[in-house]
């Protein structure tokens, strides 16, 4: 194509058709001008399909783990209120008018203490905001996203909070107790702490009540922080599942 212009614009030169080789040389002109505006528009068709399709696949993957994360907030929830019943049904034993020592222990022991947090499976949303590809998204749709993610870096901070707080309880309870015994590397328990479970008035027993506590208060924590989580977690989806 392009040697038959050539051919063209030097016949009309070696003719000395001025006018006329003024006239092809424009419309040679036009012609580039509108095939690289063809080439544009085609480009700019290409980037905003692909600009679509990768904005339906982060919509696609945060509703996804969304799902996923209210299943593990509903699974937490059932944990929390078991483990903060456990815990309940020992104090009320232990306000009781008349305590059976090996009874109070059993249902010392018995409580749960163990931390079950909640870890987000919205992976999706750590990756916009590292790659910066938040940008694709409208703006009513990104500030929901921003809110959402903002409320989970909080609770995840508080969560390892919590931890140094437990952590730090549990420690001061351990130096008052015989960890050889209790641990059951041993069937001797030094004198001086032997047999505290069994004594409401050891410094020992106070402390393991201090290390209950936390943990009650814990689950009521966590109990009322995953209901906003499932509450901002359903708005965010249904916000990204908007048209």
């Amino acid at each position: 194509m392009i040697k038959f212009f050539r051919k063209i614009r030097y016949d009309l030169m070696e003719k000395n058709k001025t006018g006329k080789y003024l006239k092809y040389a424009i419309g040679e002109i036009i012609l580039v001008v509108i095939g690289i505006l063809i080439a544009l528009q085609i480009n700019n068709w290409n980037e905003h399909r692909k600009f679509n399709e990768l904005l339906k696949l982060y919509q696609e993957n945060i509703i996804f783990e969304l799902e996923q994360d209210l299943i593990h907030i509903n699974e937490l929830d059932s944990i929390n209120k078991t483990r903060k019943s456990s815990i309940e049904n020992y104090i009320d034993y232990y306000n009781s008018e008349k305590i059976n020592s090996n009874i109070l222990k059993a249902k010392g022991d018995s409580t749960q203490l163990q931390i079950a947090m909640f870890n987000t499976n919205s992976y999706s949303v750590q990756d916009l905001m590292t790659t910066g590809n938040i940008k694709l998204f409208p703006l009513d749709k990104k500030k929901a996203i921003l809110k959402f993610k903002n409320s989970q870096d909080k609770y995840v901070f508080i969560q390892s909070k919590t931890l140094d707080l437990l952590t730090n309880k549990f420690e001061d309870f351990e130096k008052e107790i015989d960890l050889i015994f209790t641990n059951g590397y041993s069937n001797k328990e030094h004198i001086e702490v032997k047999n505290w479970a069994y004594d409401l008035n050891s410094t020992q027993f106070r402390k393991r009540n201090n290390y209950i506590i936390t943990f009650l208060e814990l689950y009521e924590y966590q109990i009322n922080v995953l209901a906003n989580i499932r509450k901002e977690t359903i708005e965010l989806r249904n916000i990204l599942e908007k048209k």
